[in-house]
């Protein structure tokens, strides 16, 4: 009798753990407000300063069209060097010129503005492809 009250016991612990287990959290941050990507495309108004007229969904779910605040400190930028500095900055983004900004934010709260970009792709003054190493004049490719 005492071994049917044992493995009776260890089936009802067993039985409870297991949806204990199932709802647990498991560290890898699915919560309520996960980080995004956002896409804002717009024109350079200068500053850091971006008049956004259209972007991905969360961007227009956010409603974050007009003049957004970027802070471009820590900016990867796709730019030529428009001023002939020998430097890619944010000195080379011209007002007026179509920019891609990307930025990782908070899906249901962006926050207050500035945000971080982490990508400007200048339209206008695209990035200089200088890492080619293909002879412009091989045209068939063969090295000759």
């Amino acid at each position: 009798m005492n071994t049917r009250r044992i493995s009776a016991v260890a089936l009802g612990v067993a039985a409870l753990a297991i949806p204990a287990a199932a709802v647990a959290n498991n560290g890898h941050g699915h919560g309520k407000n996960p980080i995004v990507s956002y896409v804002f495309k717009g024109t350079y108004a200068g500053n850091g300063h971006v008049d956004v007229a259209r972007g991905n969904r969360h961007v227009r779910r956010a409603d974050l069209l007009g003049d957004i605040e970027f802070n471009l400190a820590d900016t990867r930028l796709s730019v030529a060097d428009t001023n002939s500095d020998t430097l890619i900055d944010a000195t080379d983004v011209l007002s007026g010129d179509a920019v891609v900004v990307k930025a990782r934010l908070h899906k249901n709260d962006p926050g207050p503005s500035p945000f971080a970009a982490r990508h400007l792709v200048d339209q206008t003054n695209p990035a200089d492809d200088s890492d080619d190493t293909e002879d412009p004049e091989d045209a068939d490719g063969d090295g000759t």
